[in-house]
């Protein structure tokens, strides 16, 4: 029983809904939340540090703050001084969507612990030794999606008929689904049964909510020298750890009693009584992973004011754990309630590959620091491993669909900042995250600003707010459509399509960080 649950939620993770073929995965939305392939893209990914400075200006070639070593290690080589600090971030989400013509609005909230650690100066005569540890956050996963509106094509019970569905036994256990025939040999929607006509359908409200919170972060070490005169290298290796955490309400209401039959036997006697009167869906997906991490990269002082530098990110091998549970209730007109549920535990492995950072700035001219890099990922060599031999096809599609849907990209990043005095310093940045989908609409643009107190000569507070921006197109499910001409020789053949949403996103991350100066 354990095998067949798990093989249910790596089927309903694969394509939300529960049905394992490649006719499926090159028709599922790729921004589907629950595909395997998106969940191994956003582990594996990062953005940049959460401090601050960091956040603002890239630290390829330049010594931004403590999460500087994430762009390049070879950056902390420019610290002149040893220092700790500790942050807090404020996260929040607000979601426009469009859905079947009606606009809804959600938000979600969040605040973590964003970084903590020490860099520390080594004395030395000539060059510089410098080395630090802590932990910083360089992901977040806050999404926040609201529907609502009536559906006269589709119903999500019509996910829950197709074959090998992850829900087929709970929704047929709490009659969201019957047998379409009287030879019991294929399901149908309770919702298209009951009429002269097979598959006719009257239409269904539908609201709901799906919840996405998370975030990515990196326990590391980092070291970094001045090798030759005005060349520094640098190496760090990190401990990944992140939580993902998925939740949906999904409920549709027969707000005009359309559905108003004697077809359900509420009571087990034999007799049909009553009619579906709501159906709710409640599902959430738990996710924890960790991984090994390792950077290395150089920075070249060309003069005074002027540095180029360069990373590499090695490619890095994730583990996965994921939990999942899902429940329907449905209720009928009598004022009778069915219920089931099932759960589930999962593992996989996630291969996520290199990455590549080239960058320049321009130092301290008469307070002015400009600091600008190009970052190259090719999200299309991902590779998830199935923890199970039994599962190596479905392994082989899932790769074959990142292999097809995703791509290079190019992600720019640039910030600038004036210190007005040794007291007070303002920042501002810009980045431009180009879609990870071969043909994706969701590039999203990012601006951020902040600033630097020193509150005493030892301890300065530095601030940051970044803002980020984009629209896309989700699947809010999936579902079979049957040809009901097949019948009676045969169980209906199916095919399937998407209901999607499109949504416009707005995403605040504001930073707040005390760093203390240690010499």
């Amino acid at each position: 029983m354990y095998k067949i649950l798990t093989f249910a939620a790596l089927v309903f993770l694969i394509g939300n809904l529960g049905f394992a073929n490649k006719t499926l995965a090159q028709q599922t939305n790729p921004n589907n939340p629950l595909l395997y392939s998106n969940q191994a893209t956003m582990f594996g990914d990062q953005g940049s540090a959460f401090d601050p400075i960091s956040i603002i200006m890239p630290g390829v070639a330049y010594n931004a703050g403590f999460g500087s070593f994430i762009d390049n290690p070879a950056s902390a080589a420019l610290f002149k001084n040893s220092f700790g600090q500790f942050g807090l971030s404020y996260r929040m989400v607000d979601e426009n969507s469009q859905y079947l013509g009606n606009s809804s609005t959600l938000d979600d909230r969040q605040t973590n612990l964003s970084n903590f650690g020490i860099v520390y100066s080594f004395p030395t005569t000539r060059g510089s030794l410098v080395a630090g540890a802590g932990y910083t956050q360089h992901t977040s996963f806050n999404r926040a999606f609201g529907f609502r509106g009536r559906n006269n094509n589709s119903t999500i019970t019509d996910n829950f008929k197709a074959p090998g569905s992850t829900y087929s036994d709970i929704a047929f256990g709490t009659f969201a689904t019957d047998y379409g025939d009287e030879f019991e040999d294929w399901d149908e929607s309770i919702f298209r049964i009951g009429f002269d006509q097979l598959g006719d359908y009257l239409g269904i409200r539908q609201q709901g909510e799906i919840i996405q919170r998370g975030y990515g972060g990196e326990y590391s070490m980092f070291m970094a020298t001045e090798f030759q005169q005005n060349l520094m290298i640098g190496a760090s290796i990190g401990i990944l750890n992140g939580r993902f955490k998925y939740d949906r309400l999904f409920q549709e209401v027969d707000e005009f009693n359309d559905y108003d039959g004697q077809i359900i036997d509420s009571n087990n006697d034999g007799t049909g009584d009553t009619d579906i009167d709501r159906i709710l869906l409640e599902d959430d997906l738990t996710s924890r992973y960790n991984g090994f991490r390792v950077r290395t990269g150089f920075l070249y002082r060309l003069n005074q004011n002027l540095n180029i530098g360069g990373s590499y990110t090695f490619g890095t091998k994730i583990f996965v754990d994921e939990q999942f549970n899902a429940s329907i209730t449905s209720s009928f007109d009598n004022g009778v309630d069915f219920e089931d549920n099932l759960n589930t535990e999962f593992s996989y492995n996630v291969r996520f590959p290199s990455k590549a950072s080239l960058g320049f700035a321009v130092k301290d001219l008469n307070g002015l620091t400009v600091s600008a890099s190009a970052e190259y990922i090719d999200y299309s060599k991902t590779r998830i491993e199935f923890n199970d031999g039994n599962l190596f096809e479905d392994e082989l599609l899932e790769n074959e669909f990142i292999k097809d849907t995703y791509r290079p990209v190019l992600n720019y990043k640039a910030g600038l900042s004036y210190q007005f005095n040794p007291m007070f310093t303002v920042r501002g940045g810009y980045s431009y995250l180009p879609s990870r989908f071969d043909g994706g609409s969701d590039d999203r643009n990012v601006f951020a600003l902040g600033a630097g107190f020193s509150l005493t000569d030892d301890v300065r507070l530095e601030l940051a707010a970044q803002y980020a921006i984009w629209e896309e197109e989700t699947t809010v499910y999936d579902y079979a459509v049957y040809n009901y001409s097949d019948l009676p020789d045969n169980p209906p053949s199916f095919s399937f399509r998407s209901e999607s949403a499109i949504r416009s996103v707005d995403r605040w991350n504001v930073l707040a960080t005390l760093k203390f100066r240690l010499n």
